[in-house]
């Protein structure tokens, strides 16, 4: 066994406490772990038994096929062991075992009790990313993220980022919660996590905008909803969280959820709580409605279903903490509440962290949740129920990390083969200063979460070209419009530095590094394109053409 096993990493990853340690041993003995070849026959382990003069233990059933194995020597001789094992053409690893802790594990004592985020695999996702970057609009009954007159934060929003919202109700700026539904919501969401205290959250450093359209009896007028998904859209939401609707259909909350597409975000719809049809506005064409499921992946009785039905998510005993006393004198608690309205945010949350990522169309990111969604694990598949599985924030992350980290790799390699053709012709030869300054614009050092996750200060920013880093820094809404993917900031590089021949060939790679992440960025097809396609791919065209442009002559030995 060369590698650890997919089982034993997904262990890992998902363990919400450390794992268990070995049996006491005396203080005089040292536990080995001994990794031969896969192919060793159990006469090869007898002859190494014999050799060192060791017993070797199976570590698991699984070593008739891994031949990992734990062997116990006295702590005088177990450096001389190690030795000889290192020399042992059979041996591929040998070293003393240690215990190992998940990577990531919430400190929120609650945590153990959030069956639904477990389920989604937030042990897992936010080794990658956390949300940042992304803004959530929770279009609900308020949410409690700020002290205004009897109404108070909450403890466990404390860490949370709001922005100044919207009363639709009472026409004001302060779109405090009076209800306790829409802090309950945010709290799925983006609850302040790894504090020490309370619970967790899907995206925890995703900022809330919050948007009050219902009153302190949870209803609210069609058209307050309405005015609240296009003023979500119109502030920056990339993702509209709408855990409320009604029967029928309504042609005012399409044409607003159209609008917000339009604008860039995703709208999340929970489905409704009749059991029957799915109801407005998750029945719009264009909105991403979610069933709710129970603890054994079960559809919830008072689900509603229908083929609208896009995702199914965590809807059942959801516990978040939120407002009692409608919102006054500090009144806090941690509930457990059931409904579609619980699911939603759920998939609000794994959306926020695609968008985290550098998805910034709405549609895409409606694709990958869909695409990387888990079957139930009793197997069913009614589309009409589950529509296309159940959300899962660690595959949906792990995949677009993966994808886009091989991808970029490959445009890079193959423009660079083409800047190479292409000096050659010119009779000219490649500098060695361009790799490295082309291999951090275009693709960062992607693979860094899965090796270390929260163990690297500043892993946010080292995992991601640099032409993200204004994703986090200002927002997903701003990242969409590539402020820093395009040829106008290699040229101004090559305005500031070219005079400088030593600055050449980093330019060159600069602008190298973003004519492969738009290429990339092309053919990935994650990103908004807010005149449509042909547009879209027209302005690649020309600041790639730019960029190689620039790159050819910064790379070229002979402009040095």
């Amino acid at each position: 066994m060369k590698t650890l096993s997919r089982r034993w990493s997904l262990a890992l990853a998902a363990a919400a406490l450390a794992l268990a340690p070995r049996a006491a041993r005396a203080d005089d003995d040292v536990s080995l772990v001994i990794d031969l070849d896969d192919g060793a026959s159990d006469a090869n382990v007898r002859g190494l038994e014999a050799r060192e003069n060791v017993t070797l233990r199976p570590n698991s059933a699984m070593a008739a096929d891994d031949r990992l194995y734990l062997a116990t020597v006295p702590r005088a001789s177990a450096a001389r062991v190690l030795d000889d094992l290192a020399h042992d053409p059979l041996v591929q690893a040998a070293e003393e075992d240690r215990e190992l802790h998940a990577l990531f594990v919430p400190n929120d004592p609650m945590f153990e009790r959030q069956w639904g985020l477990q389920r989604l695999g937030v042990t897992r996702s936010s080794d990658i990313t956390c949300g940042r970057g992304a803004t959530v609009a929770v279009v609900d009954t308020g949410v409690a993220c700020e002290n205004h007159g009897d109404f108070s934060r909450i403890q466990d929003l404390a860490g949370t980022r709001c922005l100044p919202g919207w009363n639709f109700v009472n026409r004001t700026a302060h779109a405090n919660d009076d209800q306790g539904h829409g802090t309950h919501v945010a709290g799925t969401i983006a609850q302040t996590t790894n504090n020490g205290y309370g619970t967790a959250g899907v995206a925890f450093c995703a900022t809330i905008l919050p948007v009050k359209v219902l009153d302190a009896r949870g209803s609210g007028s069609l058209a307050n909803v309405a005015e609240g998904i296009r003023w979500s859209a119109d502030h920056g939401a990339d993702v509209i969280n709408l855990s409320l609707g009604g029967d029928g259909r309504s042609r005012v909350l399409e044409q607003a959820v159209d609008y917000a597409f339009r604008r860039g975000s995703t709208v999340v719809c929970a489905a409704g709580n009749n059991g029957r049809a799915v109801g407005s506005p998750a029945n719009a064409p264009r909105a991403l409605a979610v069933s709710a499921i129970d603890s054994g992946d079960q559809i919830a009785f008072f689900s509603s279903r229908g083929p609208q039905i896009a995702i199914a998510a965590p809807g059942v005993d959801i516990l978040q903490q939120t407002i009692c006393d409608r919102g006054r004198n500090r009144c806090e608690q941690f509930a457990a509440w059931s409904g579609t309205s619980m699911a939603a945010p759920h998939v609000a949350g794994a959306a926020a962290l695609l968008y985290s990522l550098g998805v910034t169309d709405p549609g895409a990111v409606r694709a990958l949740l869909e695409r990387y969604s888990e079957r139930p694990s009793h197997g069913g598949t009614e589309r009409t129920l589950y529509g296309s599985g159940v959300v899962s924030a660690a595959s949906s992350t792990q995949s677009v990390l993966a994808s886009a980290g091989t991808v970029r790799v490959g445009v890079l390699a193959a423009l660079a083969l083409l800047l190479l053709v292409w000096v050659r012709r010119k009779q000219g030869s490649l500098t060695a200063g361009w790799l490295l300054p082309a291999a951090v614009t275009a693709t960062g050092f992607f693979p860094l979460p899965r090796l270390a996750g929260h163990l690297v200060p500043g892993a946010d920013f080292l995992m991601r070209p640099w032409l993200e880093w204004d994703l986090v820094l200002l927002g997903a809404h701003v990242h969409r419009w590539l402020p820093l993917a395009n040829s106008f900031v290699a040229l101004a590089l090559v305005a500031l530095g070219f005079s400088r021949r030593a600055l050449r060939s980093p330019i060159g790679g600069v602008a190298l590094g973003i004519a492969a992440y738009l290429v990339s960025e092309l053919l990935r097809g994650t990103g908004w394109a807010p005149f449509g396609a042909i547009p879209y791919a027209a302005w690649i065209a020309f600041h790639v053409a730019v960029c190689l442009w620039i790159a050819r002559i910064g790379i070229d030995r002979r402009t040095q």
